[in-house]
């Protein structure tokens, strides 16, 4: 990476003005990433700018900062668009965000490598990277940096339960810990805090868990309908794909999601050797080996069908 950050150092040491954008449905890695990448640049006197097409979701709102990161894109044209944890382009969302050149900063095997300067490295988490990048620029890491990157990390790496999980990424927290990261409220802000609404919507999903395959493939929905009755609201239904994975048996577990009429969000989680990424590509989508996602048009019994058929072939 020392060649990589070298270019990015040479960027830098001309811009004036930075974005800094996460993915849509935007999660922990990509945001206090953006977050630490914004703070970074700040230091270096650099006018940045956090953007993140879906807002922030309420876990997330304790993040330093986190108040500042806008849902629209400035009008004027910055020096730099700095993308961090999105395999293309793509998934920062649909509204146009006018840079003269882009820094891709990700870890996704499938990344399209749509930027100017593509620092992409399979790391537990693209926060490992920007710590990596803090140092070569010889950035203080700061308590807010180090709970951000810390956030990302953890959120990424399933509290380092994930395959993902390398041993730099202990000695990277190690470090963020030291920094002034705090892990019992980073944890307890991102993991302890479930809506009532949340609560309910996660046990209506769980009583429609269906498998096939003896139990290997596992799948629940959750319809407009469900989310209206319970009052929820996208973010309640983080986790629940995460705990549809632990059934005992199961090597693949999928949630679908019917985020408007005919437009289904599907979520993929493995274990083993299944390849979920291969599957979401086929989709349209990406990811990673045991974590991957989609979105595809149509009504959620034949989106349905049509997803578990090819991961039935898979198998």
């Amino acid at each position: 990476m020392k060649r990589i950050f070298e270019s990015i150092k040479e960027e830098l040491s001309h811009t004036k003005t930075a974005i800094v954008a996460a993915h849509v449905d935007p999660d922990g890695d990509t945001l206090g990433s953006m977050i630490a990448m914004a703070l970074i640049l700040k230091k270096m006197g650099i006018k940045a700018v956090m953007y993140s097409h879906d807002g922030v979701p309420r876990a997330y709102r304790f993040l330093p900062h986190s108040d500042e990161i806008y849902d629209t894109p400035p009008k004027y044209e910055s020096d730099l668009l700095i993308t961090v944890d999105s395999s293309a382009l793509c998934r920062i969302g649909d509204k146009k965000i006018p840079a003269k050149k882009i820094i891709n900063i990700d870890h996704h095997p499938d990344n399209t490598n749509f930027g100017a300067i593509n620092c992409v490295e399979l790391l537990s988490a693209v926060a490992e990277i920007v710590y990596q990048l803090a140092l070569h620029l010889k950035i203080e890491i700061d308590p807010e940096i180090a709970t951000a990157l810390y956030v990302s990390i953890i959120t990424d790496t399933g509290s380092f339960k994930y395959t993902n999980t390398l041993p730099s990424t202990f000695e990277v927290a190690t470090k963020l810990v030291k920094a002034g990261a705090n892990p019992s409220q980073c944890a307890e802000a991102v993991y302890d805090h479930k809506t009532l609404a949340g609560i309910k919507i996660f046990a209506r999903a769980m009583m429609g868990v269906e498998t096939k395959k003896s139990g290997r493939l596992v799948y629940a929905s959750v319809s407009q309908d469900l989310v209206r009755e319970t009052h929820a609201h996208g973010e309640d239904l983080v986790g629940i794909i995460d705990h549809l994975r632990t059934i005992e048996g199961a090597e693949v577990a999928v949630m679908f999601r019917e985020e408007m009429k005919d437009r289904i969000k599907v979520n993929f989680r493995s274990k083993g050797a299944f390849n979920v990424s291969k599957v979401a590509k086929a989709l349209g989508g990406g990811g990673h080996v045991q974590a991957a996602g989609c979105v595809i048009e149509g009504p959620i019994e034949e989106v349905k069908k049509k997803v578990l058929d090819l991961i039935l072939k898979e198998f």
